[in-house]
């Protein structure tokens, strides 16, 4: 048989539970929900860096014009003709066609699409020999328009693309200034695997350029 004492001592370990048995059922939960968040986290790191690895999604034109999507980037990676004609245009008018307010995004469009070896000796001759600096704030632009393009030969592994183009030089300060001239541009392309960085699996490995004729000039 419990004595008073007893029975009042059990009495008051049933009142201290239900005063904190809410929050101790609380404390659970958040730890149970806790765990959840942190298990959906790691979930979606992991499948943001699956879907980092995957290919780009690419939409390539084909020699009627038609678009289509390749459905195999694995097996049909190789960049096109009309691909590399169209990536080698857009590296020289962005790398050769200069504009004295636009330095920075000309340049950054030119330089994603060379390789490691390239950049340093484009580094090397446009911004260490002061050329870029020089070119800054003085109002002059360039306008390229391309008259040929052709690819002299491909291998599995490179393009050799050959480009000729009328190359005029402007100016925002004097609208009188004028120079033109003919240039043949030779590049070298590596073809490299396509990621969301290369989408286009190229990177010019080498660039070469000489004049053919002057055409007009107004300074």
């Amino acid at each position: 048989m419990k004595t008073r004492f007893q029975a009042k001592l059990e009495n008051m370990k049933r009142r201290y539970y239900e005063v904190f048995g809410d929050l101790e059922a609380q404390n659970e939960f958040l730890k149970l929900n806790n765990l959840i968040l942190l298990m959906g986290f790691f979930l979606a790191v992991f499948g943001a860096f699956i879907l980092a690895k995957q290919p780009p999604f690419v939409v390539r034109v084909n020699e009627v014009g038609k678009a289509e999507t390749i459905q195999n980037i694995h097996s049909n990676n190789a960049p096109s003709v009309p691909e590399i004609l169209d990536f080698a245009s857009v590296f020289v008018k962005s790398f050769r066609g200069l504009n004295s307010y636009t330095l920075s995004d000309n340049s950054s469009e030119a330089w994603n699409r060379m390789s490691a070896r390239y950049q340093r000796i484009a580094n090397r001759d446009l911004i260490e020999s002061g050329f870029l600096k020089k070119l800054d704030k003085t109002g002059l632009y360039t306008r390229i328009e391309m008259k040929e393009e052709k690819i002299e030969r491909e291998t599995t592994e490179y393009g050799f693309v050959s480009l000729i183009g009328v190359r005029t030089l402007l100016n925002y300060n004097d609208p009188g200034y004028l120079e033109s001239s003919l240039f043949k541009a030779d590049l070298v392309l590596k073809k490299v695997p396509r990621t969301r960085q290369i989408p286009w699996g190229l990177l010019v490995e080498n660039y070469n350029e000489v004049i053919l004729n002057k055409l007009e000039e107004n300074k």
